[in-house]
């Protein structure tokens, strides 16, 4: 009787061992909810990265297209003017041989002074044009042929001012110049011979016969400021602005019928802002052309 009323417990130990297993059970599914949450949320991080890495390039692929469209555009473009202004020269070459071969008995002196000054103006037109398209294919480098030197900037003048003298000397046009003995520019030396040639050659095609041309250097505290200036022709503003432009090549024919492509000026452009400078036009319509540049100073 005093035995039916006993009750069996549990031990204490027992107890407390259960609840700590329920906790940690719990604790455990607690943590794998988290640990869930996060790597769900780092998923999603990083499919927005991934996205928005494909979207940047998706509009890079875009901007290079169009980039390579433009560029087979405009070599197409300076190529079909290439082959047209060599074709040109040459014809005239031949054509002015052709007659005095045919007519030499029946021509007189000035005659065939005159066949021949054509066809030497010809010829030189053509050198120019290939010494510039030889002078872009390497520009087209990246710089990496860029060499700055210190060079006396009056005798680089002289220099290049005895090489077109000829044509000059044809027109009857005058070349002047103003430039300090002791004036030292830091410049690749082809490059800039290359600028003073096109802008010097330019102003002779755009100047009439009598005229005269000017080449100045005004010093500034870091840079020298070169113009070339002639009492030519001139240009509208229209035709200003596009002069330097990459996509299209501007050219028209000098005052005694000279041709070009306008690739000399893009030579111009890209030589001088390769030396950290700037080159501009002013000129009027009427009252000449003022093609200025600007280059830096020897700081030795």
């Amino acid at each position: 009787m005093g035995n039916s009323s006993l009750k069996i417990m549990k031990p204490r130990e027992n107890i407390a061992s259960d609840k700590t297993e329920g906790l940690n059970s719990q604790d455990l599914n607690r943590t794998l909810t988290v640990v869930g949450k996060v790597s769900e949320n780092r998923l999603m991080l990083r499919l927005k990265e991934m996205e928005r890495i494909n979207s940047f390039l998706e509009k890079l692929i875009e901007q290079r297209t169009m980039r390579l469209r433009e560029v087979i555009a405009t070599n197409t473009k300076f190529l079909s003017i290439l082959s047209h202004d060599l074709r040109s020269p040459f014809s005239s070459i031949l054509c002015s041989l052709e007659i005095i071969k045919e007519n030499l008995n029946n021509l007189n002196k000035c005659e065939i002074v005159n066949y021949i000054d054509i066809a030497s103006d010809s010829a030189n037109n053509t050198l120019n044009l290939l010494d510039n398209l030889l002078t872009w294919t390497i520009a087209q480098n990246n710089g990496k042929s860029f060499n700055p030197v210190k060079i006396n900037l009056r005798e680089l003048l002289k220099d290049e001012i005895d090489n077109i003298s000829a044509p000059a000397n044809q027109k009857q046009i005058k070349l002047n110049h103003s430039i300090a003995p002791n004036l030292i520019i830091a410049a690749d030396i082809q490059m800039i011979r290359t600028v003073i040639r096109n802008l010097t050659s330019n102003a002779i095609k755009y100047t009439k016969t009598g005229g005269e041309i000017n080449i100045s250097a005004l010093k500034r505290e870091q840079y020298v400021e070169i113009a070339v200036k002639d009492n030519g022709i001139g240009m509208s503003r229209a035709a200003q602005r596009n002069l330097f432009k990459n996509d299209g090549f501007y050219s028209k024919t000098g005052t005694n019928h000279e041709k070009g492509t306008g690739l000399g000026l893009l030579l111009c452009k890209e030589f001088i802002e390769l030396h950290g400078g700037k080159i501009w036009a002013e000129s009027e319509i009427g009252k000449g052309s003022d093609f200025k540049f600007t280059l830096p100073l020897s700081t030795e």
